[in-house]
């Protein structure tokens, strides 16, 4: 990896914020993600990107930095750590890292829908950028568990394998491992987010096949050379949660704990459905479920859908809507409800999660990853790449906003189709059959209204599994 191998304005996020060892011995230490978030707004008042302090003309911006509570010395400083980010890039290029930042397309658009201001400014990872998209479950735990507990991780990991499911773990040992160990033995698809030693761990023998088929992707936000340390790997609880369409947690202690805090907090934030496991080991499994928690009582090797399971037990689903026939369940959802019906709404069309709705959020006429609005301090990367995604996704609108010629309104099922679809995905990704079976449509009729979709860019189609997700609005960059 080189700098070539950066887009121009990741070289730079990386240069104010990355680590490249020796940072102790340095003068000024690099930006911190609170740091760069004030720093963005700041670029972005001036209609600046990062690639633009690159320039004679973007370095004469920073005599006015003290506006970002920064100085000026210390960017100046960190901008000129050029060699040492050279000779960092080439140590991590011989493990097969690569690195991110907000602004690149490849940037998980999960992470800025869900964590909004507070995704990282840079990911590194190792293995396909794809899969961090992919979505999944979330499974999480102890990492002093009986090998019962991990048999058990192991046997739900396989089942996702199984059934078309990626995995989202924080590679520690314990419920971890044995997650991703359940997911790749399968033949499965599995993200892990790490805390400590992402160079070390891509080059570990256990995890060489799966990065090589493609099946498995390795990424943290922290330095790739850091050892293990309790903050860092509390921080990266968001990260899991985050990247994933729904989490259970296998056991947690009560009251203290990474999982325990993990888990309080993505039910505070309502990212995705919490599951905890009933009955459990965990003395905080009981408190995790009076607090919000869905009772996780799916036993794995009796032959039945995990995702059956999911779709039955998920989140506010109204149980007499999936006894409605097909005309009701595709019509009964008026899409001009308010924002305080969109909940049951969800819920009617069988989506697995009920979204919390943000009325404050816009979407942005440019691409945005920075805090309060600002719009992205991103510029084109200098390697091929597809057009950068916006932070928030809103079918419902676009579907919305499709003329609908009067004489064919009460006729034409394709909008309604649209509109329904849209509060469906809004979870996440869903494969065709998936989206059929919780639109109550024939299997045929799916496919070829999903074709149309993605043809006109209402819905995008990916791939490796292939999965649909919401489509991505315009912006000025278009």
């Amino acid at each position: 990896m080189s700098h070539q191998a950066l887009s121009a304005d990741t070289e730079v996020v990386l240069l104010l914020c990355g680590r490249f060892g020796g940072e102790r011995q340095e003068p000024f230490q690099p930006l911190s993600a609170r740091d760069y978030g004030e720093f963005a707004k700041w670029l972005n008042v001036r209609s600046l990107r990062p690639a633009d302090l690159l320039t004679e003309a973007g370095k004469a911006q920073l005599q006015a930095l003290h506006e970002a509570k920064l100085e000026k010395k210390r960017v100046e400083f960190l901008l000129e750590r050029g060699t040492a980010m050279a000779l960092a890039l080439e140590r991590w290029s011989r493990g097969g890292l690569w690195v991110i930042s907000r602004g690149d397309a490849e940037f998980p658009k999960r992470l800025k829908r869900h964590l909004k201001h507070a995704a990282p400014p840079l990911l590194y990872g190792a293995g396909k950028k794809e899969l961090l998209d992919m979505g999944g479950l979330a499974i999480i735990g102890s990492r002093d568990a009986t090998e019962d507990t991990l048999e058990f991780t192991r046997e739900v990991a396989a089942r996702c394998a199984q059934e078309g499911m990626g995995v989202v773990s924080g590679g520690a040992r314990g419920v971890d491992a044995a997650a991703m160990q359940g997911s790749t033995e399968a033949g499965g698809y599995t993200i892990g987010v790490l805390a400590a030693d992402l160079l070390k761990t891509s080059v570990s023998r256990q995890n060489r096949l799966g990065l090589q088929e493609g099946r498995l992707v390795l990424v943290s936000p922290f330095y790739p050379e850091a050892g293990f340390n309790a903050g860092n790997a509390m921080g990266r609880n968001k990260y899991i949660y985050a990247l994933s369409d729904r989490a259970l947690v296998i056991d947690s202690a009560l009251g203290s704990g990474g999982t325990w805090e993990g888990a309080l907090e993505a039910l505070t934030q309502q990212w995705v459905p919490l599951y905890v496991r009933t009955p459990g080991n965990g003395q905080g499994n009981a408190a995790l479920v009076d607090k919000g928690g869905v009772a996780f009582t799916f036993v794995p090797g009796q032959g039945k859908s995990l995702l059956d399971y999911f779709e039955r037990t998920a989140p506010g689903v109204n149980k007499v809507s999936e006894l409605a026939p097909p005309q009701q369940s595709l019509l009964s959802i008026d899409a001009s409800s308010d924002d305080a019906t969109l909940p049951n709404a969800i819920a009617a069309s069988g989506s697995d999660a009920t979204p919390v709705v943000d009325t404050s959020a816009e979407v942005p006429e440019r691409p945005s990853d920075v805090p309060d609005g600002a719009t992205n301090e991103a510029s084109a990367p200098l390697v091929p790449t597809s057009a950068v995604e916006p932070e928030a996704d809103n079918l419902a609108e676009t579907a919305a906003s499709v003329p609908i010629d009067s004489t064919l309104s009460t006729l034409d099922m394709y909008e309604d189709f649209l509109k329904k679809l849209s509060l469906a995905l809004h979870g996440g990704p869903l494969s065709e059959e998936e989206i059929a079976k919780r639109l109550v449509l024939e299997k045929g009729q799916a496919k070829v209204w999903l074709k149309r979709a993605v043809e006109v860019g209402q819905v995008e189609k990916l791939k490796k599994p292939v999965r649909y997700a919401q489509g991505r609005q315009p912006s000025l960059l278009d």
